[in-house]
């Protein structure tokens, strides 16, 4: 089954997010998890952190930096274009517990990491 790219968005200049149809990925990816991504068959592979989730639908959103060579195929691609791999939920999850009102802050690309903890 390939991994269908269904949105794609320049957030500002190269920060990037897409959001990939991954149903099983959608439904367990706790926050603070990742997965790991292969353009093609000659790629390499690209851990990047699951930024958001939509079980209903079975879709992830990654948020992302053009880089490198890989970041820079991965920026190339569009709406309908697929993934070779995407594996995961890969990692520990972030302990998530009731302390009461938390405060956040963050900036830049990783920003796209403490969102699902703030969800959660």
């Amino acid at each position: 089954m390939p991994f269908l790219i269904e949105h794609k968005e320049k957030l500002a200049g190269n920060i990037h997010l897409i959001r990939v149809k991954a149903p099983l990925i959608a439904r367990s990816a706790k926050p603070g998890q990742f997965i790991v991504v292969r353009i093609d068959e000659r790629g390499e592979r690209i851990p990047l952190t699951i930024a958001d989730k939509h079980p209903e639908e079975g879709t992830i959103e990654i948020i992302f930096q053009e880089a490198g060579a890989s970041t820079k195929l991965l920026t190339n691609l569009n709406a309908g274009d697929p993934l070779l791999d995407v594996l995961g939920p890969l990692g520990t999850p972030a302990h998530i517990g009731n302390v009461g009102t938390v405060a956040v802050i963050g900036g830049g690309v990783g920003i796209a990491e403490i969102y699902p903890a703030i969800k959660a």
